[in-house]
């Protein structure tokens, strides 16, 4: 008798079926992982926002006017603003990508705007009394 008839086990056709089973798998649940974590990413980026803002009115409320942070109306990077915001604000947040990808700020009289760069969605401008032409006419308000 021969010995391969009686053996048990797998044949290299099961164990190839059962490779691309699991390798589809895999792929999906990587796929899956990396838009959880953009849009775990946006979350944290709006709620940046909204503190950023809610500090920005606090020292509107206090010496009414914005941060002059930028000194010019072309914006700037809005760590600039963390002289400004230390009684409001900790820290001024920064991306939570840890790229150099920050939130901008601009300023122009009583009006200023936010910029904010998302990974699952378009980049948006958010503020007060926005210049249309902040960022370009075509970039959308934030939600």
């Amino acid at each position: 008798m021969n010995q391969w008839a009686t053996s048990k086990g797998f044949t290299i056709v099961e164990i190839i079926v059962a490779i691309t089973v699991v390798a589809i798998l895999a792929t999906i649940v990587i796929v899956s992982y990396d838009g959880i974590q953009q849009r775990t990413r946006d979350s944290q980026r709006e709620s940046d926002i909204t503190q950023l803002k809610i500090a920005i009115e606090k020292y509107h409320a206090e010496n009414s006017e914005y941060p002059d942070a930028c000194g010019n109306t072309s914006g700037c990077s809005a760590s600039n603003l963390s002289s400004y915001l230390s009684p409001y604000l900790d820290s001024v947040p920064v991306d939570p990508s840890g790229s150099s990808n920050q939130y901008q700020y601009v300023r122009n009289g009583n009006s200023y705007g936010l910029r904010v760069n998302f990974e699952a969605k378009p980049a948006c401008k958010t503020g007060v009394r926005m210049n249309s032409g902040w960022w370009g006419s075509s970039m959308p308000t934030c939600g």
